[in-house]
């Protein structure tokens, strides 16, 4: 800079203007003329008057007087510090001298007053004897003089403005002067350089930025200056004074450059007044470049050979007792501090460039300070620019959403951030120090051009240094400057963008070893092998520093590969795990750039293996294993980010070879036990990720990065699982392809064969030769054992995790609430993940076991453990086991899995089991008292209940997902039994309800006319789980047989008589046998006497009468039956009149009273009031004509089933700030990018708002069908074109659901303002008085094509079936029909939005953007529509920031509550196959997690059942059991 200028050091050093003429006299003479001299003068000084005497004017009348006087001051200032008094006095007359400049006191001679400069400029040439160290005497004395002068002149030059340039280039000179004498020499213990050099310096560079600003100084004082400072770096004041002065300039300079808005440095109040309000902005940026470039190369101060070469360090060296090296001296063990200082005062200045605000953060760097970070006081000069910048962490606490700005930032200062300087410019500046000082000591080493591996020969040693006056772009035709490409869809163009970004990797590493020796031969060698470790801290400030310049780049900005391949070098030395590892150097890397992954930067993959590598070390251990200059949480944090941006690379750049970097071809592995060198390609990377993956979460303590590893185990096992999907395809794909080949070969020579058989009448055998590929013939099977060779497939990696998940889950993890969450909503993904794997089924059933004995480990917790957020954790759990066996349905065919689920089910709405264990007696459910653990751990537990009963094996239903509900009602049964005119009279439902949470509608006529009169009850079935239409039969044979009732109802004919019965044998029967007649009677035989003997004669006349009638009434009956023979004679068989004949079936039945008694409702228990209960009976009977009725009918089919949330999607394109602008974008796909419209379909399915029987973004038109719209109606063409506002909630929503949640995502546009206003209104009116009983409002069953086709079943066509059939009465216009039950849904505002820059992010207009958020639920808690422009609190916003980056990866990006919920991590990378399923699956974690903290929310089946209790109450019959009986016999 200054090599074309004369130093002025020669003419500073010349002792001539410093000497006396008594000093060419001995001592002795010198000494009394001066001290007789001096002692007359100081009698007359205003310092030692008093208020008896005044200061007397000075006598001294001419210059020559004064001349003389000032000689014989000039050697009393250097008289021995025996002579102090004289010395004093000297420097007292100087100091009222001096006063001439300013204010003259009396004392001062009146040729000084009268032209003061010359004289001024002797004073200070003759004050450097006052700083000359002397050998003897109280040295304390001689501080206090000098401090005295230094404080005078600099009082004096800021005060005054008189001073002419010589003034201030003699005044320069002095500071240069008494500095270089007390600062050159070697420190020693109690010198003068260890009282003053802070003084020294202090006024020394203030007084030279005010001479910058009054009367800029010479080049020549400039070089001079620059000389001076090369030779005190020994100094640790020297460098803080540097530091200090440049952050001044700098805070000035960035206003100068980027406005006054740029995040400003901190300076305090003392350091910002050395700066004088009078410098101009080119003297600043002029005094601001001198600076900085002071002290040469800071890196230098690693380098005690360089620092000890002045001529003062050889002086000490030769003249000392010891016999040591000048590099050797004791005082040099100061450099490893400057050094670090040095690097810090780089890195601040580079951090402001950057525009990075500085936070209160200065973790201290030495290794032996075992304070914590915390805990580290502030120096005097506070940089916090430390190595470690604080970086926001995953916490519970949710980031603040309404102005979505880094901490400290305001809206204008982002604006003036936009300005900020260049990666390259910013490198320009402080990259040569940077570079060098991140590889100082490191021994680099380069393979010669033959080897392929980086373990090869022995290497040779270069030492890669950055010389500070090589120019950055002297090696810029080197690299050529190439430009990423976007990501294209096709797997044909994919890999070509993959192998162009394979090349860009090989341009930046293609240097080869002779030119690496050619970049580094003109740069000088140094050495530090003396202690190379004690540099270490200042090493990695310069790594931290650079690592911020590159992760800060501006986006798009093509940085020079000369400073790309400087900056990986620097890595990789840093990141060596060998024996020279570095641990601060390490930690600061890895701290310091965890965006690096994520930033698009150009080839920094072939840095991937150093960095798993150095994660390895870092994550896999429970405890550092190396000194760390920040907290290891801290440290463990920053090592999950770099993880989390690299799970995808190994997949996504799949075979392609790692480059190394020394060499410029592939990477090599070295061979193990006799292994073969193999080419790294980033696939092979994949086992070791995933190893770190799962090491790290088994060594994580901390909640925060216990989160951060369950999202990225849900991203690793999901996009292998969605790769894996894919090969198979292809490879099913190539081996058809391949057999077709294959049989098309083998049918050509099998023809040629049998030509050639039939012309030479010879046998040959034909053989495929060694070269001809073969073909496997076998098929594939997908089953992988996770133990052997594959332990990086999906499957592997789910077992592997599950195991560690579940087991962390029941031990460590059960006290902590946000990672027990976090682990729950990781298994509830996982059973999402198709992983077809044939052990499949023993590992779901051992994990669904898992969660059932957390629930019970959890419930069976003492008393004083429960809390709130421990029954949370057990309604999540809960949750979880819902979607294991809702996606795993087979798992409930297995007894013992089923078992396990039914009893942790029992556990959940009792409180205990029936068998708490094998050897106790059952204990039965009527003699169990219900104690759940809550109400809303009872609640969860009927949740997986009833989807077990309703859900599992039958969703979704056969209308779609969209609903899990039947959408027939009363009105649309009733038109079709009135269409058919099978109504024989009044037609009405008749209500009962079961056990006070079932409301049944039972309608005693048929619905369908069939020919078999059969007890039919049309009914529908208002549960817990929503409406459900069934026709009940009472039938005694199965439906499939197709016989009518009359066959089966038939009277089977009696068999014919046969004529020919064989021959009859008239045999007399006897009723005793004969032997009978033989017995003797005895005297009991005659106890009875004869009828003679007793007869009388009045006995005798009745006794004939009698006789009489006996024998008319044998002759009569022997008449009648002699008769009736002759009848039956000419009759024949069978005889009709006694024939047996079946009855005639009956046409008239009680449907309502067979079924209810079928179901065991009409017995005297069941009607019976229970004693000292308000619960009412388990049946109910309800009269349906109250006013109201209908109403509430309506209400409770209005409470949604599922929960319902809504995501909103915006694109931002780069620089846009207003709301139209992002509104706008997604009118037409020419203002999107197709990477966009690709993510959109992965949300969910289109589905048409009027024929959508789900919710749809808006209470308005959710669960409601218009009769009057159809898809044909709907005018698609003006979204022919468009860019995915076709999904604004006008006409199309995109749309997901299973069986227990809905989520509709809505892109809004400004096409739909006139229908937000719309819905306003009419939600703001009040329900009509008089609601139809429709299912969802406005809906009904599509029953049939045409009225003249009748159905056969109530079977449900699919929704685009065709048109809609609906009541006649039901109101065209679309409103909303309830309140009831819509206020339960989620009140979360969830925002994914696009970003084609990720800096736009930080204005992104979210404030103005909410009112295009309305779900209508804000209108049914009575919020005005001003309110959704300002949430109550910021945990109600949450906003995922979506980046594609150049490699065809997304960065991802969460505010607000969305930060605390998994899968997705805050700057996490993910892939394109799994970017919209991570998304969707966050977002309904974050409504999830939203609701679990609400008190006030409660689960759909609650609402339902509290709505079906509340009609109970009003609309109950209050019957006795007789007048029960009677009603429904009667009815």
């Amino acid at each position: 800079m200054y090599s074309e200028w004369a130093s002025l050091q020669a003419t500073i050093e010349n002792e001539s203007n410093y000497k006396s003429v008594l000093h060419s006299y001995s001592s002795g003479v010198g000494r009394d003329v001066a001290v007789s001299v001096v002692r007359q003068l100081a009698g007359r000084l205003s310092i030692n008057a008093s208020a008896k005497h005044e200061p007397l004017p000075s006598n001294l009348e001419n210059e020559k007087q004064i001349e003389w006087t000032m000689e014989v001051i000039c050697f009393g200032l250097s008289l021995p510090l025996i002579e102090h008094e004289a010395i004093r006095d000297c420097v007292n007359i100087y100091v009222e001298w001096l006063t001439a400049l300013t204010v003259p006191k009396p004392t001062v001679p009146p040729s000084i007053v009268n032209d003061p400069n010359p004289y001024v400029q002797k004073i200070f040439q003759h004050f450097v004897n006052l700083f000359k160290p002397r050998e003897r005497g109280d040295s304390n004395k001689q501080i206090v003089l000098c401090h005295r002068v230094l404080r005078t002149v600099q009082t004096i030059a800021k005060q005054s403005g008189k001073f002419t340039r010589q003034t201030w280039e003699v005044l320069l000179q002095f500071l240069l002067a008494v500095n270089d004498t007390i600062l050159s020499p070697p420190s020693e213990a109690g010198s003068l350089s260890e009282q003053l050099c802070d003084r020294l310096l202090s006024v020394l560079f203030e007084l030279w930025l005010l001479a910058c600003t009054r009367c800029f100084p010479s080049p020549s004082l400039w070089r001079t200056f620059r000389e001076y400072c090369v030779a005190w770096r020994h100094h640790t004041a020297l460098i803080e004074q540097w530091n200090r002065v440049n952050r001044v300039l700098t805070s000035h300079l960035l206003k100068i450059l980027y406005g006054p808005h740029f995040p400003e440095i901190r300076i305090s109040e003392e350091d910002a007044q050395i700066i004088s309000t009078e410098m101009d902005d080119a003297c600043i940026a002029q005094t601001w470049f001198r600076f900085l470039h002071i002290l040469s190369n800071p890196v230098d101060l690693c380098k005690p050979k360089v620092v000890s070469k002045t001529p003062m360090f050889h002086n000490a060296a030769f003249s000392g007792d010891a016999v040591i090296e000048p590099h050797q001296h004791p005082c040099l063990s100061a450099l490893p501090k400057n050094f670090l200082l040095a690097m810090k005062g780089i890195a601040s200045l580079s951090n402001a460039f950057i525009g990075e605000p500085e936070k209160n953060l200065a973790v201290e760097t030495n290794p032996n300070n075992k304070t914590p970070p915390q805990s580290v006081k502030h120096s005097k000069m506070n940089y916090s620019t430390s190595v470690y910048r604080e970086k926001p962490s995953k916490s519970v606490t949710p980031s603040p959403l309404l102005t979505p700005t880094p901490e400290g930032l305001n809206m204008i200062q982002l604006l003036q951030m936009e300005k900020r300087s260049q990666c390259n410019s910013i490198l320009h500046l402080f990259g040569a120090w940077l570079f060098e000082g991140a590889v100082s000591g490191c021994k680099l080493h380069t393979v010669s051009s033959g080897e392929g591996s980086v373990g090869g020969s022995k290497p040779r040693r270069v030492h890669f240094a950055v010389s500070s006056s090589q120019s950055p772009h002297a090696f810029e035709g080197r690299f050529p400057k190439e430009r990423h490409s976007i990501a294209i869809m096709d797997s044909h163009r994919m890999n070509g963008r993959r192998i162009a970004q394979a090349s860009e990797m090989r341009k930046i590493s293609e240097v080869s070893p002779n030119d690496i020796t050619a970049i580094l031969a003109p740069y000088r060698r140094h050495d530090i092998s003396e202690s190379p470790n004690n540099y270490e801290a200042g090493r990695a400030e310069a790594c931290g520093a650079l690592c911020r310049i590159f992760c800060n780049h501006n986006q798009g900005e093509n940085i020079l590969p000369v400073y790309l391949s400087r900056f990986y070098l620097a890595l990789t030395q840093g990141l060596k795990i060998d024996e020279t590892v570095s641990g601060l150097v390490l930690s600061s890397i890895l701290f310091n750039s965890q965006d690096l992954f994520r930033i698009d930067l150009k080839g920094v993959s072939v840095v991937l293996p150093h960095f798993i590598s150095a994660l390895e070390m870092v994550l896999s251990e429970k405890e550092l294993k190396f000194k760390s200059g920040v907290s290891q949480q801290q440290l463990r944090q920053a090592s999950i980010h770099h993880l989390l941006s690299m799970l995808c690379i190994p997949h996504h750049f799949n075979t392609l070879s790692v480059i190394d970097l020394m060499t410029g071809k592939p990477m090599m592995t070295s061979g193990v036990f006799g292994e073969n060198e193999r080419v790294v390609t980033f696939r092979s990377l994949k086992l070791r990720i995933v190893n770190l993956m799962i090491g790290a979460l088994q060594c994580e303590l901390d909640p925060d990065n216990t989160q951060m590893l369950l999202g990225a185990i849900h991203l690793c096992i999901l996009d292998a699982s969605l790769c894996e999907d894919i090969e198979q395809k292809e490879e099913l794909k190539r081996k058809e392809e391949s057999h077709r080949e294959l049989g098309s070969t083998i049918l050509e020579e099998v023809m040629e064969n049998h030509q050639s058989e039939s012309s030479s009448s010879k046998v040959m055998t034909h053989q495929r030769s060694s070269s001809e590929p073969i073909v496997d013939l076998t098929p594939l099977t997908s089953g992988r054992s996770p133990v052997g060779p594959h332990l990086d497939t999906a499957w592997s990696i789910f077992v592997r995790c599950t195991h560690l998940v579940c087991q962390r889950l029941m031990s460590a993890w059960s006290s902590e609430y946000n990672v027990a969450l976090a682990a729950l909503e990781l298994l509830s993904g996982l059973a999402k993940i198709n992983v077809s794997i044939v052990q499949d089924q023993l590992e779901c059933k051992r994990a669904v076991r898992w969660i059932c004995e957390h629930i019970v480990h959890l419930c069976s917790r003492p008393s004083q453990y429960h809390s709130r957020d421990l029954h949370s954790i057990i309604v999540a759990a809960f949750q979880c086991l819902t979607v294991w066996i809702v996606n795993h349905e087979y798992l409930l065919k297995d007894k013992e899995c089923l078992h396990c689920v039914l009893e942790v089910i029992e556990l959940g709405i009792s409180g205990s089991k029936s068998r708490p264990k094998g050897c106790v007696p059952p204990v039965y459910k009527h003699e169990k008292e219900l104690k759940p653990a809550s109400m809303r751990v009872k609640d969860a537990a009927e949740a997986v209940l009833a989807c077990l009963l309703n859900h599992v094996g039958s969703f979704p239903s056969p209308i779609g997902p969209s609903s899990v509900v039947s959408l027939l009602d009363e009105e649309a049964i009733l038109k079709l039994v009135k269409e058919q005119e099978l109504a024989t009279g009044d037609v009405v439902f008749r209500y009962y309800v079961l056990e006070n949470n079932t409301l049944l509608a039972i309608l005693e006529q048929p619905v369908i006319e069939e020919k078999d009169p059969l007890p039919t009850a049309t009914i529908l079935l208002r549960g817990l789980m929503g409406r459900h239409a069934w026709v009940m039969q009472t039938r005694h044979w199965p439906k499939s047989e197709k016989e009518a009732a009359q066959e089966r109802l038939k009277y089977p004919a009696r068999p014919q008589p046969m004529d020919n019965v064989g021959t009859h044998h008239e045999i007399p029967s006897r009723n005793f046998p004969e032997m009978v007649d033989k017995i003797q009677l005895t005297d009991a035989d005659r106890s009875i006497p004869t009828m003679a003997s007793i007869e009388t004669d009045t006995s005798h006349a009745e006794h004939e009468k009698l006789k009489m009638l006996l024998e008319k009434q044998i002759e009569y009956e022997t008449f009648v039956l002699s008769s009736a023979e002759a009848e039956l004679a000419n009759v024949g068989f069978p005889n009709p009149r006694t024939e047996a004949k079946p009855p005639r079936p009956k046409q008239e039945f009680s449907p309502a009273r067979l079924l209810l008694s079928h179901l065991g409702f009409l017995t005297l228990g069941t009607l019976k009031e229970p004693a000292n209960s308000s619960v009412p009976p388990s049946l109910v009977m309800l009269d349906s004509t109250l006013p109201g009725f209908d109403t509430d009918l309506e209400l409770l089919d209005s409470i949604p089933c599922r929960t319902f949330d809504t995501a909103f999607i915006f694109y931002v394109k780069s620089g846009q700030r207003t709301p139209t602008e992002i509104l706008n974008n997604v009118l037409s796909n020419a203002t999107v990018s197709p990477q966009f419209l690709e993510f959109l379909n992965n949300l969910g399915w289109p589905v048409d708002i009027a024929t959508h029987a789900g919710w749809s973004g808006h209470v308005s038109t959710s669960w409601k069908m218009d009769p009057d719209v159809t898809r044909a109606n709907i005018d698609l063409d003006a979204f022919m074109d468009h860019g995915g506002s076709l999904y604004n909630g006008q006409h199309q929503v995109l749309y997901h659901a299973d069986c227990t949640s809905e989520m509709a995502f809505v892109v809004p546009s400004k096409r739909v303002q006139q229908m937000d206003r719309r819905h306003s209104v009419e939600l703001s009116e009040q329900p009509s008085s008089k609601c139809s009983l429709s299912p969802y409002g406005s809906k009904s069953l599509p029953l049939y094509q045409s009225p003249h086709q009748r159905p056969s079943t109530l079977d449900l066509p699919s929704e685009t079936s065709g048109p809609a059939q609906v009541s006649p009465s039901l109101d065209k216009k679309r409103k909303l029909s309830t309140r009831a039950g819509m206020i339960g849904g989620s009140q979360m505002k969830v925002l994914v939005v696009w970003l084609e820059c990720l800096a736009d992010g930080e204005m992104f207009p979210l404030s103005d953007l909410l009112a295009e958020t309305s779900t209508g639920l804000e209108y049914l808690q009575g919020n005005s529509s001003s309110s959704l422009r300002s949430p109550r609190s910021n945990d109600q916003v949450a906003v995922i920031f979506i980046q594609p980056l150049k490699s065809g990866l997304y960065r991802i990006q969460l505010h607000g509550c969305a930060a605390n919920t998994n899968p997705l991590v805050d700057g996490m990378v993910v892939s394109r196959r799994s970017l919209g399923t991570l998304v969707r699956q966050t977002c309904v974690n974050i409504c999830n997690r939203k609701r679990l903290e609400c008190d006030m929310h409660f689960p759909p089946h609650v609402k339902r059942r509290q709505k079906i209790q509340e009609m109970v109450s009003k609309y109950r019959k209050r019957l006795t059991s007789p007048q029960f009986y009677t009603q429904l016999f009667m009815n």
